[in-house]
């Protein structure tokens, strides 16, 4: 994709951005509890993609909902990504989100707490004020999606004691803690448009496999990217000592070398001279290829042409 077409592409995507931060902005806060709720305004006010509830946005309007009438469940998504984002923070010690401080190290961990307590309660709220589709049935997906997201920390903290992972057991782990939320997206836009489940199946589906590929590219990106596009340091999970698909297949390929304190610079000439490199890039490409053959299932519309060169856009990112 031409820098030329990105920019194009970011035009056509600004009204829906600005619906998504409009909608965030608009969130009513009580101002006389200040302690619960500046720290919630601060971390909504950071800078971030909104790719959660752009999908969400997108997929409705793709099954011919309005994509303002799916604001309330777009927030709610995004919403509970921040609130999943507020207590990665506390868990993994981090100092710094997007750049910016995170909340537990701005105020404490016991505000930081109360604040994701409180992301979850607002994802609710929202949800639960959408007039399009089934909110029963939107609220039960909702529900069990934030449970496997959770399920899905609890094990990347197991894997953290644990000498070696299997990558089978890995990629479960980042199914529930990533693709899971994606797939919720891309599954609720629909849902508030259709109950056909061929064609929500193909948006669980489509978001699903864009989920899968956005969380083992990142995983490359961690040590392959520059810290200034990705608003943290290189190789902070390999600095923590963090599992993934990378260093699972690298402590397999040379079982006896202390990977974790290799300068990152020399774990990359590792990855490039093992073939690892190539072949974690070939998992992803495939989970990629997958999604966009599920929106080729998909009726033609705008939006599904926004959706494939949205997958375009973060199949190329180095963020």
């Amino acid at each position: 994709m031409s820098p030329a077409v990105k920019q194009e592409f970011q035009r056509e995507l600004e009204p829906y951005l600005q619906t998504i931060e409009s909608g965030l902005q608009n969130l009513n806060f009580n101002s006389q509890i200040p302690l619960f709720y500046d720290p919630i305004r601060y971390f909504l006010d950071i800078p971030g993609k909104r790719i959660r509830p752009l999908l969400t946005l997108l997929a409705a309007e793709a099954v011919g909902q309005k994509a303002a009438d799916a604001l309330p469940v777009a927030l709610a998504v995004e919403l509970l990504h921040n609130f999943t984002l507020v207590h990665d923070d506390i868990m993994d010690q981090d100092e710094t989100r997007r750049g910016h401080a995170t909340i537990h190290k701005k105020w404490d961990v016991s505000t930081a707490i109360l604040a994701g307590d409180g992301l979850m309660g607002l994802a609710f709220q929202s949800l639960l004020e959408t007039r399009a589709g089934d909110a029963a049935a939107m609220t039960r997906r909702f529900t069990e999606s934030m449970l496997i997201v959770c399920e899905g920390q609890g094990l990347d903290k197991m894997f953290e004691t644990e000498p070696l992972v299997d990558s089978a057991v890995y990629l479960d782990m980042i199914a529930r803690k990533t693709a899971v939320l994606l797939q919720l997206s891309c599954e609720l836009g629909a849902m508030t448009a259709t109950q056909d489940p061929e064609i929500i199946e193909l948006f669980r589906g489509f978001g699903y496999a864009l989920g899968m590929a956005f969380q083992i590219q990142d995983d490359l990106l961690d040590v392959t990217g520059n810290s200034k596009a990705l608003g943290k340091s290189v190789g902070s999970d390999l600095q923590r000592h963090k599992q993934t698909i990378l260093t699972i297949k690298m402590q397999k390929r040379y079982p006896d070398r202390d990977l974790f304190n290799l300068p990152v610079e020399d774990f990359v000439g590792l990855l490039h001279s093992s073939g690892i490199l190539e072949e974690v890039e070939s998992i992803y490409l495939a989970h990629f290829n997958t999604a966009y053959q599920k929106l080729a299932a998909l009726p033609e519309s705008r939006a599904r042409n926004y959706l494939e060169i949205l997958t375009q856009f973060i199949q190329q990112r180095n963020w």
